[in-house]
């Protein structure tokens, strides 16, 4: 929680003091290493990250699904997002958390292959099947409104906004981030 809170204020010194603290006293923590691991990718410690990612690969087995999702995040680091894609969506587990997070940086992909409306598509199918999950998920509406911006422009981008965000109002609680609308 404290190395959150650190990302949150920008201390990237400090989440990794934190991180590298506990390690130190769960060494084989597969889960803890790939915390570390995805905060170096965060901060464009590239390298570093990989270090983590292999460590992990030691520990857990190849088809274990923290695995592939570390490998998906580092092909997205790498800039191959073709294989960032098909990882994540092998990650779709049952779970329907699982199934959000990982369609949810699967789309993301899509956009960077330069398919925005299949992410759409994709987006907007996710948030129908499971609403509470998707539907009121901050990061899936903004890459929703993305995309949106990137089909569309004046009153249809308005109008589609709009309806996204009815849609939401039913879904999400009071506490939901609007900025994920890009409205400006």
């Amino acid at each position: 929680m404290l190395a959150s809170c650190a990302v949150r204020m920008r201390d990237a010194q400090l989440a990794i003091r934190v991180m590298d603290h506990l390690v130190t006293e769960s060494p084989n923590d597969p889960r803890l290493l790939s915390a570390v691991a995805r905060l170096h990718l965060q901060l464009g410690s590239i390298r570093q990250a990989e270090l983590q990612f292999m460590r992990i690969e030691q520990l857990v087995p190849s088809d274990d699904k923290l695995a592939r999702m570390n490998r998906a995040l580092y092909a997205v680091a790498s800039g191959k997002y073709e294989a960032a894609r098909e990882l994540f969506n092998s990650v779709a587990g049952d779970a329907i958390e699982d199934r959000v997070c990982a369609a949810n940086n699967a789309c993301v992909c899509d956009v960077y292959l330069g398919h925005p409306q299949r992410m759409l598509d994709a987006l907007q199918k996710l948030m129908v099947a499971a609403p509470r999950a998707a539907g009121a998920s901050e990061e899936l509406v903004f890459n929703y409104c993305t995309g949106l911006d990137l089909q569309y422009d004046g009153q249809k981008l308005r109008e589609e906004k709009a309806r996204k965000m009815v849609d939401v109002a039913m879904w999400a609680g009071d506490g939901f981030n609007t900025a994920s609308f890009k409205l400006q």
